[in-house]
């Protein structure tokens, strides 16, 4: 877009996410830090689902899929739809008011049911702005919503999409941004052992990640420990929002003292990845994976399946095993926890801290949102 006078405008720019405030990790967390990292370039507005009341970051009244108030008014079911989508159908009309009169040149979305939404109010309404889709969730690419532009953050989905017949021109690649000087931890690893009551030379396993079976296999990573000897311990920190409630229960049923479970606030995660020995992460697909980035740019080892994302996120084939061959794992974290040697080999640290830093990204970032006013 140009004004009267032919100069190219700045983007006004609204980056709209129900979870953000709500939801401390995951795809909402990406969407806080996109806005934090390009406020300051652009003029911007983050509508969101909870959280400080800000003049640039406005709380929509909607149904949560996870509060109360969908409890009695449940109109997904009369939707014949998910919690989800009720909550982005009410989320979308509660915003509507604020995108009439063309205030905003590109909405930026990543909920698949808001884009679709907003896609279809944009052309019943006559509405003028343009519509980004960050594609966060890993979703195959005959389900993508509508938009102009596609955000891709991952090279795999992004293959598999072209696969796909998906054009190539009307899609972005961008790697998710994490940044550094949220992962200090609080003391040195000594310190923070002695807090948690860790010996000094046990192996910890460290799992960042949602406790579910289906995706995450959280599962199986308590499996797979329960076979290791000795007295290796297992943390598992996540949120149980996309879960199965009773694996906590078979996790302590399975290893007993060796396993732990919290979910602590997202500046405590630095103290975990200090006193751990490595991460794996047992799920065989990601949209992305942010913890693995923050886990390897803190130097812990980590584990992945062999898979073409992982492999591109994480490119060092010591990493990659077979995570659906049973005692694949198990045999790996053996051999990391008795020779130190195995353990720096899956060190990653300069590769995640040079190619997803923000500092890094943020540039690109810029260029992306310009690249739709033309």
């Amino acid at each position: 877009m140009v004004d009267e006078g032919g100069h190219r405008m700045t983007p006004r720019i609204a980056i709209a996410c129900p979870g953000v405030g709500l939801v401390q990790r995951g795809f909402e967390r990406l969407f806080r830090d996109l806005f934090d990292e390009m406020r300051g370039e652009f003029a911007m507005t983050l509508f969101k689902g909870g959280g400080e009341r800000l003049s640039d970051e406005i709380i929509l009244p909607f149904l949560s899929r996870g509060g109360r108030a969908i409890g009695w008014m449940p109109i997904h079911r009369l939707m014949g739809r998910t919690p989800m989508h009720a909550e982005c159908l009410t989320f979308a009309i509660a915003m509507l008011p604020h995108l009439i009169g063309g205030r905003y040149d590109i909405v930026h979305v990543i909920d698949p049911p808001l884009a679709r939404l907003l896609f279809h109010l944009r052309r019943m309404l006559g509405l003028r702005f343009r519509l980004l889709y960050t594609e966060g969730t890993a979703m195959p690419p005959r389900d993508y919503p509508p938009c102009d532009l596609l955000h891709q953050i991952s090279a795999a989905t992004l293959a598999d999409a072209v696969a796909h017949g998906h054009d190539p021109a009307h899609m972005a690649l961008l790697p998710c941004g994490y940044r550094s000087g949220r992962f200090i931890a609080s003391a040195d690893r000594a310190t923070l052992r002695a807090r948690h009551g860790i010996a000094p030379d046990r192996f910890v396993l460290l799992s960042v990640a949602a406790l579910n079976r289906g995706h995450k296999r959280t599962h199986h990573l308590i499996d797979e420990v329960a076979q290791i000897e000795g007295d290796p311990l297992l943390w598992l920190d996540g949120s149980l929002d996309h879960g199965d409630p009773d694996l906590p229960s078979y996790a302590r049923a399975r290893l007993g003292d060796r396993v732990r479970v919290t979910h602590v606030a997202s500046d405590e995660v630095a103290d975990l990845f200090a006193l751990a020995d490595v991460m794996p992460h047992a799920a065989t697909f990601e949209a992305f994976g942010l913890a693995i980035v923050e886990a390897a740019a803190a130097g812990l080892p980590v584990v992945l399946h062999d898979a073409p994302h992982f492999r591109w996120l994480m490119p060092n084939p010591d990493c990659w095993i077979d995570m659906t061959a049973p005692g694949a794992l198990t045999a790996q974290l053996a051999r990391m926890a008795s020779d130190p040697a195995e353990r720096a080999r899956r060190v990653m640290r300069d590769h995640a801290r040079t190619t997803f830093d923000w500092a890094a990204l943020r540039p690109a970032y810029a260029d992306l949102y310009r690249s739709m006013m033309s």
